[in-house]
């Protein structure tokens, strides 16, 4: 533990400096360093620990001994330490500038370089000792005002008409110290001012986040359309305007702009055409199609438009049938046939790849619902897998029911929408 030593005059400041020089040395780092961290520049921490200067406050001193890891009873005693030295360089002063003013006053002045007061410190140290010296004293004949001692160190000492002067001048050239310390006090100032500006900028920077690995690409690529007509003429769509503002129906291919121009919904069911290829000769096992309802409302409003009267032919192949109204929708695979050939219903899992693709054709169909669907394909290949949802270019299939909605046919012949009778 630091503790005191001393009383005689002059041993607390050099116990001081022996407790400062015990503190750096035991730190192990040199007078640069520690002085950056207790700002004070490197010459004065030097001037502290080898006892040429008493610090003009403690909080350097109690800095120092926090960055040495010095307990709280340590930096008590130093700082019952600093005040006797402190005390003591106030009456050398005060005893200067009664009896020989040259007393004292450079160890002042180097005082207030180190606290930063710039070149003129020493003088205004030796004013503030002159103004504070008793009223009505006045110097012997022939002395030097404390302000001229301030300045003017190396003058002889005949000058003083009280014989020479209890303690010699420190060097003639402690005005050039001080004038260098006063350079290197301000450019410590600024860097810890540049320093503290900086902080705040680089604390609010945001720090640079990691790229978030995203997940390869499925092995194969699709497509939909959700404008596949029954026999290719035979379909349905709830239109909101009047008949009369209803443009002719359009052939299948122009459906899906005819729809979007007119705010148009499928009725009662939706034909979705899902298209699938490998994107290499590796086989893509396609092991389970689920539907999820993505949300529901009750049927939209609006006249059904039937896009044809009825055209023949035969059935189109409806690998897949969906009931959108049921709680949980499940894509059952139904038979159909292809121009009389019958198609049996075939089940999960199919395999696709760069040579072999497959066409699914997912009928939804909805009565009491107008709602919103999307399809979402498992699929597993080369010891990855996944699930792809499949929708309208990122929006979800929608179809509605069309209960007691008022039927509509084209009439070619008049050129007019005709509602059923």
């Amino acid at each position: 533990m630091l503790g005191e030593r001393g009383t005689g005059e002059g041993s607390a400041r050099e116990a001081l400096a022996e407790r400062l020089r015990e503190l750096r040395e035991g730190s192990g780092r040199t007078y640069a360093s520690l002085a950056r961290r207790i700002g004070v520049s490197g010459s004065t921490l030097h001037r502290y620990c080898t006892g040429q200067t008493v610090p003009a406050e403690f909080a350097p001193v109690e800095r120092l001994a926090r960055l040495c890891g010095r307990s709280g009873e340590e930096r008590e005693a130093l700082h019952r330490l600093w005040l006797r030295a402190d005390a003591e360089r106030v009456e050398r002063q005060e005893a200067g500038m009664a009896g020989s003013p040259a007393a004292g006053v450079g160890e002042d002045v180097e005082a207030g370089a180190a606290a930063g007061t710039g070149t003129e410190a020493g003088a205004d140290a030796a004013a503030r000792g002159s103004r504070g010296a008793p009223t009505g004293t006045r110097a012997p004949s022939g002395s030097v005002p404390p302000a001229a001692a301030a300045v003017h160190r190396d003058e002889d000492s005949s000058a003083y008409a009280g014989g020479p002067p209890a303690h010699a001048p420190r060097s003639p050239s402690v005005r050039q110290w001080v004038q260098a310390l006063a350079v290197c006090t301000v450019a410590a100032l600024a860097l810890v001012l540049v320093a503290a500006s900086a902080g705040p900028s680089r604390q609010q920077r945001p720090e640079r986040q990691r790229p978030v690995a995203r997940p390869a690409p499925p092995p194969f690529t699709w497509t939909s359309d959700d404008h596949v007509w029954k026999y290719g003429c035979g379909h349905t769509y709830l239109v909101g305007g009047p008949p009369a503002a209803v443009p002719p129906p359009p052939a299948e291919a122009d459906a899906e702009s005819w729809a979007t121009a007119l705010g148009a919904v499928h009725a009662g069911e939706t034909g979705v055409r899902i298209t699938l290829q490998g994107t290499d000769e590796r086989a893509v096992v396609l092991e389970a199609l689920r539907i999820r309802v993505v949300e529901r409302r009750e049927p939209a409003e609006g006249r059904v438009h039937r896009m044809s009267s009825g055209c023949g032919g035969a059935l189109t192949p409806r690998m897949f049938d969906v009931d959108l109204d049921v709680a949980r929708p499940v894509a059952r695979s139904v038979p159909g046939n292809d121009t009389g050939e019958p198609i049996p219903a075939v089940s999960f899992p199919y395999r696709v790849s760069a040579s072999d693709p497959e066409v699914f054709l997912v009928t939804g169909r909805a009565a009491r619902c107008d709602c919103d669907w999307v399809a979402e394909l498992r699929w597993t290949s080369g010891g990855r897998s996944g699930t792809v949802r499949i929708d309208d270019d990122g929006r979800p299939f929608r179809t509605s029911g069309a209960p007691g909605r008022p039927v509509h046919d084209y009439d070619f012949v008049t050129r007019r929408w005709v509602a059923e009778p």
